[in-house]
């Protein structure tokens, strides 16, 4: 029974990985970045399915953080911990206006440029390029084709900002790009928050999907997805992954996280992100950004752009409207913030029917920033 049942998932992956030409002026990439960075010191333990309940429940008690049911953090190194990463991505275009493309969480780069049949319209690759643009999407660490790293000691928030960091650091000195944008989703979209915050001369503008500024509605993305540990939830695909890695527990789960109302959505979309597009997260990544949090929002003096699918269930509780107002405080210090709170869209805004119509508020808000 269970071998049906992973046979299903590899005939559900195959029919889903239509063949999608690769882009002209585009190529993939390991960029090596080195880090050197204080990390935390996770404590959860996951080794199990009963282990990914017992974290979950951790995570989503109403007495979270508190002395009952603390965060799973015990403290930072004394010293930062250097490491040496390679960095999955690809690269379309040189020079000009680069766009810097971080996915979020149970998903890869193949977000931004899906691989389905028909898929051009879904593709934020293919309608950045049209309109101009220089893109660099890459996998987080941990996540496809970047380096395979510690689901605890690695794959954490303040970790991964600094590999973005280096990344707005490639494309001008290496790409000699003129003005760099970073384009977030989700977790994503705060470790873009990090880096403009962190690199406030060499960010020109920052988009943001997936996001509210807060955790104040999580909990129901995290009960919702029933995390399992992806080493066995697919041994196929990810059998040499550490159990710190964790997905969502089928179909149904991802699409309830993920998706919208259903007439905003195709099916074959959130069945491809689900048996294609998703990769597991690490276990570290979710305690380190609560631990890191707040960000220093304040210190992001590039323009923003928060724009959201209505319907978003981790950024808003499946309801966006009027809860992006308080963002224009939020981020004192820049130059401009634009919100968008009500397209027919949920959380994965890119795979939604209105996905050309973002695409197009996207660079409309781009271009009105000069880049």
């Amino acid at each position: 029974m269970l071998a049906s049942a992973f046979s299903i998932f590899a005939l559900a992956a195959t029919a889903f990985a239509w063949p999608y030409p690769t882009q002209p002026g585009c190529k993939e990439l390991k960029i090596p970045v080195t880090v050197n960075v204080p990390r935390f010191i996770v404590t959860a333990e996951v080794n199990d399915n009963w282990d990914a309940v017992a974290l979950t429940l951790n995570l989503t008690r109403r007495d979270f953080t508190n002395p009952t049911d603390p965060l799973p953090v015990a403290g930072m190194t004394a010293a930062p911990v250097e490491s040496t990463f390679n960095v999955g991505a690809t690269l379309c275009g040189t020079g000009g206006s680069m766009l810097i493309l971080t996915h979020g969480i149970i998903e890869s780069k193949l977000y931004w440029r899906p691989t389905f049949d028909n898929a051009e319209k879904y593709s934020f690759v293919d309608a950045a390029l049209a309109a101009g643009y220089s893109v660099l999407s890459y996998d987080r660490i941990g996540v496809g084709s970047s380096s395979k790293v510690d689901a605890l000691s690695d794959a954490q928030f303040q970790v991964e900002a600094a590999v973005l960091d280096s990344l707005v650091d490639y494309a001008h000195q290496v790409v000699k790009s003129s003005k760099v944008a970073l384009v977030g989703h989700s977790y994503g979209s705060y470790l873009s928050v990090a880096s403009a915050a962190s690199k406030t001369t060499a960010v020109d503008a920052t988009v943001l999907t997936g996001f509210a500024g807060n955790f104040t509605y999580f909990n129901p993305f995290l009960a919702g997805s029933a995390f399992r540990v992806a080493r066995l939830q697919d041994p196929k695909r990810w059998g040499s992954l550490d159990p710190g890695y964790l997905t969502s527990a089928d179909l149904y789960a991802e699409t309830y996280v993920y998706f919208g109302e259903e007439r905003d959505f195709e099916r074959r979309v959130a069945e491809w992100s689900h048996y294609v597009g998703s990769e597991p997260f690490a276990v570290g990544e979710l305690p380190s950004l609560l631990a890191s949090s707040p960000l220093d929002f304040a210190a992001v003096t590039s323009p923003v752009l928060v724009l959201q699918g209505q319907f978003d269930l981790s950024a808003c509780g499946g309801n966006c409207v009027g809860l992006l107002d308080p963002l224009k405080a939020t981020f004192a210090g820049a130059k401009t913030v634009e919100t968008v709170d009500n397209l027919p869209a949920g959380h994965n805004l890119n795979l939604h029917k209105v996905a050309p119509q973002a695409f197009g508020m996207v660079f409309d808000f781009l271009k009105r920033q000069g880049v």
